[in-house]
């Protein structure tokens, strides 16, 4: 009698576990990191608006006058790979114009997705809250990890309105011939 009770307690036990392990996922399940919006699918949507948000962050000097919160957005200035050299470059810059900057926002004007990580961006500046069209050079977008950046070549024709001898040597140079700069590394 007491071997059938014990047997029959290890039966309702080992039963009682199977149905606790079966449910014990239910209320915590794990949430699944979410993926980087590409552009293409059902992400496009999220993409082209992750994208005009890196291009905001980049030229609107009213809302985003900080350098380091303008670099999170941009190639080879955070992220997997950073040129120390283009990022010293961008801070100098912005801070000889911030103010010409804090009166520079943006307009964009349309996104293409030109690959599942690459998108064309079509851009006017606004300065003192009119439209300079045609002033912006073409504008690109790339996501690097999960976040959509504003091109180094898109910045490095930005900065050269102001001056053009930025493109003749240092990274900028090697960024438009279509190389990575020389001093990148991973960050």
């Amino acid at each position: 009698m007491r071997r059938r009770l014990i047997v029959g307690l290890m039966g309702v036990l080992a039963a009682s576990a199977l149905v606790i392990g079966s449910t014990a996922g239910i209320g915590t399940a794990s949430v699944k990191a979410a993926k980087a919006p590409v552009c293409k699918g059902k992400t496009k949507k999220q993409a082209i608006k992750d994208i005009k948000t890196a291009y905001d962050y980049f030229l609107n000097g009213e809302d985003h006058p900080e350098s380091a919160d303008k670099e999170v957005y941009i190639q080879y200035l955070s992220g997997d790979q950073i040129s120390p050299q283009l990022k010293a470059d961008f801070e100098a810059s912005a801070d000889a114009n911030a103010d010409a900057a804090a009166t520079t926002n943006v307009q964009v004007n349309k996104v293409k997705c030109t690959g599942k990580k690459t998108a064309d961006v079509d851009f006017d500046l606004v300065l003192n809250g009119d439209v300079a069209a045609d002033l912006a050079p073409p504008g690109d977008a790339i996501l690097e990890g999960k976040t959509w950046k504003v091109t180094a070549l898109t910045l490095c024709n930005s900065q050269a309105l102001g001056d053009p001898t930025i493109l003749e040597s240092g990274p900028c140079s090697e960024i438009v011939l279509g190389d990575a700069p020389s001093d990148a590394t991973s960050g």
